[in-house]
């Protein structure tokens, strides 16, 4: 089962609920903004997370891994903190004089943009080498479910940074969202870390996968109906987005 599907159907069904729960009207202007946003945040974070490590010599998981379990926890809050911080700090800057309803669809364009972005670069480089990427059905729904999870999270970031902002606590906010950002990312990193360990704790990386699955739909969850809650008190208009 190729999870390159899967992975983007995790988006689209994250845009889905979106609609269902009562953004009929879609932003396309607002979608694309946080289409860009995404691109954005990569070509700055990248080299943010690993300028650092390269000034340690470290060039590969591997390299991170065998320095210990304490400092592959370092790192990983390094990586989350990082991602936290561009991420939520771009979207902060972009919808901070921006209604509600509006973004909702920067959020949106963020997510589905990095679902589809994730699915290309897992899938993309195996296909050019000649190789299967091929997973159990378990594991293509597990990384469905995470990016529908992700994707609403991103929603609810992007209202409730608009939301702090014109309500006067706006950095306040965006601490709050860059706590729960580094929250999540830092767990993933450690998981992808940790299946570099010899001998892998297969048993540990299941109870972690299901565990960190469980926190970011909750995180999520929250995050996206408080984030909804808001924007679907502020009433609809006709006004052009403006750039």
């Amino acid at each position: 089962m190729s999870p390159f599907l899967f992975i983007i159907l995790g988006g689209f069904l994250a845009w889905a609920t979106v609609y269902a729960v009562g953004f009929r009207k879609l932003r396309w202007a607002e979608f694309i903004l946080g289409l860009v946003a995404f691109l954005l945040a990569m070509i700055i974070q990248n080299p943010v997370q690993q300028l650092p490590l390269m000034g340690m010599g470290i060039t590969s998981n591997k390299d991170v891994v065998a320095r210990g379990t304490g400092f592959m926890v370092i790192v990983a809050v390094w990586l989350g903190l990082a991602a936290g911080i561009i991420q939520e700090g771009i979207k902060y800057y972009l919808v901070r004089e921006r209604k509600l309803r509006e973004a909702v669809f920067v959020g949106l364009g963020f997510g589905v943009t990095e679902a589809v972005v994730i699915a290309v670069a897992k899938v993309l480089p195996v296909v050019l080498k000649g190789g299967s990427v091929e997973v159990p059905l378990l594991s293509a729904l597990l990384s469905m479910a995470e990016r529908y999870f992700a994707t609403l999270f991103h929603v609810g970031t992007a209202v409730f940074l608009a939301y702090s902002a014109k309500q006067g606590f706006g950095k306040r906010g965006l601490i709050y969202m860059i706590g729960l950002h580094t929250i999540i990312d830092s767990g993933a990193a450690y998981f992808q870390l940790a299946f570099f360990m010899k001998p892998r704790p297969y048993h540990t990386l299941n109870f972690l996968a299901y565990f960190l699955e469980v926190v970011a739909a909750v995180i999520g969850i929250v995050v996206f109906a408080y984030g909804v809650l808001k924007a679907l008190e502020e009433p609809e208009d006709e006004e052009k987005p403006i750039w």
